[in-house]
């Protein structure tokens, strides 16, 4: 029972933050080195950074901002999610809300990174403009996307979050009747107009972050999403009883039986229900084929199946 506690608390707790701190910093790496230097702006707490960033350079060019802009906006979104949201959706984002403003910091202000981004972006430290080609700016937009919806799925797959902006999408569809998705898709998109229009020169650059955003979400659903979805089969079969033994035998699968009547005919039917990965989903299909081609089946697929065989539900 002790091993048992502490493989589960090791699984749960070190290795989930482990995660988390990995993400964390893996996020404030993509933004720092793909986006930061070029003004790709992508929605988040870095893209609004990037666009105060800009107006303190008209005064001061050698003032950093952006990581003071993200530290401040994340921590006053945590208190404000502490605050309404609750002491466990706090606890979830403590650690990237701890992790990712130093991280961003580190790789705004140390010069190994500061470098590293001018490399990659083609930025001649001499030069008063950028002289960079559409080309580099595009391969920075869709690196620094995949980075960001890798990280941030990270974070995810660790139980965490990445705090910012997510606290108000949270307390909003709290609130409303708002979901989540269409939250981001407004505040977001504001954002990257906002920094089209706001920074001088920005359209193609703004361009490019739209496309980064857009490959962060699919990164995202990749990694993390998909990862968790399973699919649910609903089979009436004269054969039921070999397609459960398979599902038994050869996936490991449990069945579930269940007694229903034809509404056209008023016959007693079976229908066998398995719960699967989606890695057993072209097994499964063929299996049925061959044992009764004339089966019925329908195919659901759901984000999250937790319990014996599937994850933990804790």
């Amino acid at each position: 029972m002790f091993k048992k506690l502490s493989s589960s608390f090791v699984k749960k707790h070190i290795f989930g933050n482990l995660l988390v701190i990995i993400g964390s910093i893996a996020l404030a790496l993509g933004n720092a080195i793909f986006l930061i230097e070029l003004n790709i702006v992508t929605g988040g707490l870095s893209g609004i950074g990037i666009i105060v960033q800009h107006f303190v350079s008209l005064i001061n060019p050698d003032i950093q901002v952006i990581d003071i802009i993200v530290f401040i906006m994340t921590w006053l979104l945590w208190i404000i999610g502490f605050k309404f949201l609750g002491k466990e959706f706090a606890l979830k984002t403590l650690v990237s809300s701890i992790v990712y403003p130093i991280a961003l910091a580190i790789a705004l202000r140390f010069s190994f990174f500061t470098n590293l981004a001018k490399d990659i972006a083609y930025i001649d430290p001499t030069a008063t403009e950028l002289t960079t080609e559409v080309g580099r700016i595009l391969l920075c937009g869709i690196f620094g996307g995949v980075a960001i919806g890798g990280s941030v799925a990270l974070t995810f797959l660790g139980g965490g979050s990445t705090g910012g902006l997510d606290v108000l999408a949270f307390i909003v569809e709290k609130y409303t009747k708002l979901k989540q998705s269409i939250f981001f898709f407004i505040v977001d998109g504001s954002i990257v107009l906002l920094g089209i229009f706001l920074i001088p020169n920005n359209v193609v650059n703004g361009l490019c972050g739209i496309i980064g955003t857009a490959l962060s979400a699919l990164v995202l659903d990749a990694i993390y999403i998909s990862n968790q979805s399973c699919y649910i089969a609903d089979i009436i079969s004269d054969k039921w009883e070999e397609i459960s033994n398979y599902a038994q035998k050869k996936l490991n699968r449990g069945t579930t039986i269940m007694h229903a009547t034809g509404g056209y005919q008023g016959a007693n039917r079976i229908i066998l229900r398995i719960v699967f990965p989606k890695s057993q989903y072209h097994k499964l299909r063929q299996a049925i084929s061959e044992i009764d081609p004339k089966a019925f089946i329908t195919f659901t697929q759901t984000n999250a199946v937790f319990g014996e065989g599937f994850k933990e539900n804790s």
